[in-house]
C-alpha cells in the first residue's frame, strides 16, 4: 500500500476540498436531530406556530446546506478517483513496457491485464475512502455520542452495549473473507488466460472440434472464482443485517426505557428527546457499520495493492538509453554465445560467427535449431548464458538499447500489425517518413497490387491484429514497415514464409537493391531465400554447424543437403 498512496500526493489540495465539504454534510446532518427535537418539544408541545415555521425553513436550509456539500464533495472525491486510476495504469503501462522477457513469463500477460484493471479498480477505493470515509466516520461517532449524552447519558450509553458485538463479527468476517478474496483474484487472472487463448486461438479450436474442452477450462476456473467471491459476499453480507438487528434491538430499548422514565417522571426527559436521541445513535450505528466496510474492504484492497506492487518491484530492463550512445554500424561477431530458457537444455550453444558490414547472410535450419533465439540475443531482447555478442566491437551489454535497436530493423516472426490505416502502420518504422518513402517501402515489399485496390490508399484501415489481412499481406506490410527505417543492419526473421515463391523472388531483388551497402540478416527455412547469400550459417539442435556459400555447404555439409533435397527433390546437382 506504501507504493500506491504516494499517487494520491498531486490531489491532496483536491482531496482534503472535497473531505472539507464532506464534513460540512455530515455536521448538517448532525445538526438536524437537535432542530427536529426543538420542533417536538418547543414548537408542536406548545402550538408556536412562528418557532415551528422557524425551525424548518432552518431545517431546509440545514438540508441544502448538506446536500450541496455532500454533492460537490462527491464530484471532487470522483474527480480524484479518476485521476488517481488514471495515473496509475499509466505507471504500470509504463513499467510493463519495461519488462523483462523473463518476468513476462513469471507473471504472465493475463495477470498483468489484470492489475492493469481489475485491481487498479480495487486500490481506487482507497482514494475514495479517504475523502468520504476517514473524516465521517470520527464525525458520526464522536459527534453523535456527545450529542446523545447531552440530551440522556443513560439511553446513550446503551449504545455502548452493541457496538462490541458488531466489532467482533467485523473482525472474524474479515479474517474469512481475506484470504477468499486472494484466490478469487488468482482465478480472475486464470480465466483471463484461458479468454485469450480461446480468442487467439479460435480457428485452431473449431477445426480440432475442441470448444467442449474449452467450455470445461473456463467454467472450471469461473465456477471457482464465483464461488470464492459469492462466500466473501456472503460473509460480508451478514454485517448489514446484523447491525440494522442490532440498531432496531438498540431503538426499541430506548423508546421502551425512555418511555418508562417518562411515566416515572425520573428524569426531565421529552418525546423531542428520545426522538434525537434515536437518531444520533443511528448515526452513530452508520458511522460504526461504515466503518465496519472499510475494515472488511480494506484488505481486499491491500492484496491488490500487493499484486500491482509486484508489478512495480520487478527488475525490469532498465532505462533504454543507459548505456553506450553509439551508431550502429553493421559488424556483429557472436563469441562462444550460449543461452538456455529457464534453466533448460540449452537453445543454442556455443556458438561463434561473424558477420561483416554489408554482407548478407542467412541463417538456415529446422524447427527449434536456435535461429530466432540468436536474433533475440543480437536485438539484447535477452542476454547470453554464456559468451558475447559483440556490434561494432562493443559487447550488446555495454550498449544503450536505444542505439542498439536505432541501429537496427528488424520484421519478426510473427507479424505484428496494428489496429489503424495503413500509412500508420508503416510510419511506426519511421514517425518522420515522407508518403513518396512510404509508397517506395510498399513498392519494394510488393504490396503496391493490395494497395492499389483499396480506394483510401495508405488511408485504408486495418482492423486490429490486421484481422482483414491474409499472412502474406501482413508479412509484407511488416516488411514494408522495417524498410522505411534507416538503419545499418535489416534482420528479417522467417518473413516470407507466408509468400508465393515469384513474389518472394521479386522481393528479394527489390531489396537487394534497396539495401545495398547494409548488413542484412535473413533467418529462413527455405532453401531459395538463403542460396543467393554471401555466407549462409546452418543450425542445428542449437549449435552452427557449418558456414559458407550455397556450392560449399553442398560439397562438405550433410544437414545443408538434406535441406536442399528436402525442398528441390534432388541432389546437390
Amino acid at each position: 500500500m506504501k507504493r500506491i498512496i504516494p499517487y494520491l500526493k498531486p490531489y491532496w489540495g483536491k482531496l482534503l476540498l472535497a473531505t472539507l465539504l464532506i464534513c460540512i454534510s455530515t455536521l448538517c446532518d448532525l445538526l438536524l436531530p437537535t432542530l427536529m427535537s426543538d420542533i417536538l418539544n418547543n414548537g408542536i408541545r406548545s402550538g408556536d406556530t412562528e418557532l415551528l415555521f422557524l425551525r424548518c425553513g432552518q431545517m431546509l436550509l440545514v438540508a441544502g446546506v448538506s446536500l450541496a456539500g455532500i454533492i460537490l464533495g462527491s464530484r471532487l472525491s470522483s474527480w480524484v478517483v479518476a485521476h488517481f486510476c488514471a495515473d496509475l495504469r499509466a505507471d504500470i503501462f509504463q513499467k510493463v513496457n519495461t519488462l523483462s522477457f523473463e518476468e513476462f513469463g513469471s507473471l504472465g500477460t493475463a495477470a498483468l491485464v489484470t492489475r492493469s484493471t481489475h485491481d487498479v479498480d480495487t486500490v481506487s477505493w482507497i482514494a475514495s475512502m479517504l475523502a468520504g470515509t476517514v473524516a465521517t466516520i470520527p464525525m458520526l461517532f464522536i459527534g453523535g455520542v456527545v450529542l446523545s449524552m447531552q440530551k440522556d447519558i443513560l439511553l446513550s450509553l446503551l449504545l455502548m452495549v452493541f457496538i462490541p458485538i458488531i466489532v467482533f463479527v467485523v473482525i472474524r468476517v474479515g479474517k474469512k473473507v481475506l484470504p477468499l478474496w486472494d484466490q478469487s483474484d488468482l482465478y480472475i487472472d486464470k480465466q483471463n488466460a484461458i479468454m485469450r487463448e480461446r480468442l487467439r486461438g479460435i480457428r485452431v479450436i473449431r477445426a480440432f472440434n475442441s470448444e467442449g474442452r474449452e467450455h470445461e477450462r473456463i467454467a472450471d476456473a469461473t465456477h471457482v472464482m464465483a464461488e470464492n467471491i459469492i462466500k466473501g459476499n456472503v460473509s460480508m453480507g451478514i454485517l448489514m443485517p446484523l447491525s440494522m438487528l442490532l440498531l432496531n434491538l438498540c431503538i426499541v430499548l430506548i423508546v421502551y426505557i425512555g418511555g418508562w422514565r417518562m411515566e416515572q417522571g425520573a428524569s426531565a426527559l421529552s418525546a423531542g428527546d428520545i426522538f434525537a436521541i434515536i437518531q444520533y445513535i443511528t448515526m452513530v450505528m452508520n458511522g460504526v457499520m461504515m466503518a465496519s466496510f472499510a475494515v472488511v474492504m480494506y484488505p481486499h484492497a491491500q492484496v491488490a495493492a500487493g499484486r500491482i506492487g509486484q508489478v512495480f518491484d520487478a527488475k525490469g530492463s532498465g532505462d533504454i538509453h543507459v548505456g553506450l550512445e553509439a551508431a550502429v554500424q553493421g559488424e556483429i561477431r557472436f563469441e562462444n554465445v550460449s543461452f538456455s530458457y529457464g534453466g533448460a537444455e540449452d537453445a543454442v550453444s556455443k556458438v561463434s560467427l561473424s558477420i561483416h558490414r554489408g554482407q548478407k547472410v542467412s541463417i538456415i535450419g529446422g524447427t527449434g535449431s536456435g535461429k530466432s533465439t540468436l536474433i533475440s540475443l543480437l536485438l539484447g531482447f535477452r542476454n547470453p548464458s554464456a559468451g558475447q555478442v559483440l556490434i561494432d566491437g562493443v559487447p550488446t551489454t555495454e550498449l544503450s538499447k536505444h542505439a542498439l535497436r536505432s541501429g537496427i530493423s528488424t520484421v519478426l516472426q510473427s507479424s505484428a500489425i496494428y489496429s489503424g490505416t495503413i500509412g500508420e502502420n508503416i510510419r511506426m518504422g519511421n514517425p518522420d517518413a515522407s508518403e513518396e518513402e512510404i509508397l517506395e517501402a510498399v513498392q519494394i515489399a510488393q504490396l503496391s497490387d493490395y494497395l492499389a485496390t483499396c480506394e483510401d490508399g495508405l488511408e485504408h484501415e486495418i482492423k486490429q491484429a490486421g484481422k482483414n489481412l491474409s499472412g502474406g499481406q501482413k508479412q509484407r506490410l511488416s516488411i514494408a514497415r522495417a524498410i522505411v527505417k534507416k538503419a545499418a543492419v535489416y534482420v528479417f526473421d522467417d518473413s516470407f514464409s507466408a509468400l508465393d515463391f515469384l513474389t518472394e523472388k521479386n522481393l528479394r531483388t527489390a531489396l537487394n537493391q534497396k539495401l545495398l551497402g547494409c548488413t542484412q540478416i535473413v533467418v529462413t527455412q527455405r532453401i531459395t531465400s538463403a542460396m543467393s547469400s554471401d555466407c549462409i550459417f546452418v543450425m542445428d539442435q542449437g549449435k552452427l554447424v557449418d558456414s559458407g556459400k550455397h556450392q560449399e555447404l553442398l560439397e562438405r555439409c550433410r544437414i545443408y543437403r538434406e535441406i536442399y533435397a528436402s525442398q528441390t527433390g534432388g541432389g546437390k546437382e
